[in-house]
């Protein structure tokens, strides 16, 4: 579960509550690492879209009813830590992993997390636990994640930006024969024209892992995957698990807005998990036909 050796001071909510994100050392336990890594292994995959091709492989919906990741939501330290840096009760939505392989993926560029929480409405509260299972230097192979502090900039407007796109993709594509390669600069030049990447990049902090360690972050949270360099290892491939509020309600608007890129530019391949959480506009999340079993078991409640 969590390690037993694990505090969380004042200092360390303030600068969540402050920054967005919050670096969470020695934090899981050896055993739930290893269930993690198992986890990923058996079922990340390669890209077959334009979706996540920046990664050698990852994949979507693992463990979501994972009995193990239960236990550890239900684990008074886990809960603890979790409600006192978010002031929340929260409901796990999706476990996740991706594989960066050394000296060719590049990951994600800037980004928030418009694909993943595009399910409920934009002002819901929503956040990602981010494990790697490897070493990350920040000053020699890298490979980890940089990210902006919301002090700095928060990435909130992109979600009401994302949700313009497909109705300027419609329109434009009556007249133009756009492709795939026009869509991803329109979803992604927002964050990462070359003059805005430097300055996000010049604002932002890459840190340091070891093994056990871990990354909060809310998703306001402007951040990219940084490259794995010459080094060592081979391979980093780390595993996530997403929370929403227990109090979001389905956005239909929204998550119907993300299914158009997916089918007009071969962008499919992250999840159905938008469309299919819900099915009435308004509908508060944890009533999903998803949770109907095990409902009491993913949410997280303060002690």
């Amino acid at each position: 579960m969590i390690d037993r050796k694990f505090e969380l001071t004042s200092l360390d909510v303030d600068k969540f509550k402050e920054d967005g994100y919050l670096v969470l050392r020695n934090f899981f336990s050896e055993r739930t690492i290893e269930h993690f890594q198992r986890l990923a292994e058996e079922n990340i995959q390669r890209p077959e879209t334009n979706y996540g091709s920046g990664f050698s492989k990852l994949n979507y919906d693992i463990g979501n009813n994972d009995e193990q990741i239960f236990d550890l939501i239900q684990n008074s330290h886990f809960k603890d830590t979790l409600y006192k840096l978010t002031n929340r009760e929260l409901i796990f939505t999706q476990g996740l992993a991706f594989e960066l392989e050394k000296n060719k993926s590049s990951g994600f560029p800037w980004h928030v997390g418009t694909q993943s929480f595009g399910f409920h409405q934009k002002d819901d509260f929503a956040c990602t636990i981010w494990i790697p299972f490897c070493e990350i230097n920040a000053n020699e192979q890298r490979g980890g994640m940089a990210y902006v502090s919301k002090k700095h900039m928060s990435g909130e407007f992109v979600y009401q930006y994302i949700n313009l796109i497909p109705d300027h993709l419609k329109k434009k594509k009556e007249s133009e024969d756009i492709n795939f390669e026009y869509f991803s600069r329109t979803k992604n030049n927002i964050l990462n024209l070359p003059e805005i990447s430097g300055v996000l990049t010049h604002y932002a902090s890459e840190d340091h892992f070891s093994i056990k360690d871990a990354i909060i972050f809310d998703k306001y949270v402007i951040h990219r995957s940084v490259k794995l360099e010459e080094g060592s290892i081979d391979k980093r491939v780390a595993f996530a698990l997403r929370f929403a509020d227990v109090e979001s309600k389905y956005d239909s608007f929204r998550a119907n807005q993300l299914e158009y890129p997916k089918h007009a530019f071969n962008y499919e391949g992250s999840s159905d998990f938008n469309t299919i959480v819900c099915k009435e506009d308004g509908q508060p999340i944890i009533d999903s036909h998803l949770f109907k079993d095990n409902l009491q078991k993913r949410i997280v409640r303060g002690n």
